[in-house]
């Protein structure tokens, strides 16, 4: 792929990711100034897709439906005479627990990638080279996490 359209790649990307401007693949494509089935290609392609999600969806976010969801199990054993769970409601507590202690101890893909981005764009700054020659690296290892 040329220069020219790598950096019309990477422009894409960064447009589609930009959720708070919601831009149309079209609006898209005439930024980067490609046709729009080469975005929609891309997005499928590199999964930008699946990246976006999770950077809409915050993990802060997820930790607190989960306590949410907890909180209201407990709340409803709670109430009622018998205060153990059943062994159905023992296992969501179970489920429930060990996906906060998992979302609170590992690294997403979108925290990755914001770190990875905060990280470039410092580098642009004065070491446009070095920021040129990290970008492919930095891409394929955002790919890799989702992937994983």
């Amino acid at each position: 792929m040329g220069k020219e359209k790598s950096q019309a790649r990477e422009l894409a990307k960064l447009l589609y990711l930009d959720t708070n401007q919601s831009l149309t693949i079209r609006e898209i494509a005439e930024r980067a100034r490609v046709r729009p089935n080469t975005v929609s290609l891309w997005i499928k392609k590199y999964r930008w897709d699946k990246l976006r999600k999770s950077l809409l969806t915050t993990r802060k976010k997820i930790i607190s439906d989960l306590y949410d969801q907890l909180e209201a199990l407990n709340n409803k054993i709670k109430s009622r005479e018998n205060k153990t769970p059943d062994p159905k409601e023992a296992n969501t507590i179970a489920v429930l627990t060990s996906s906060i202690r998992k979302l609170e101890t590992e690294t997403s893909a979108g925290q990755i990638y914001e770190v990875m981005t905060d990280f470039l764009e410092f580098l642009k700054q004065d070491h446009w080279d070095l920021y040129r020659e990290l970008l492919p690296h930095a891409d394929a290892y955002i790919t890799h996490k989702l992937n994983e």
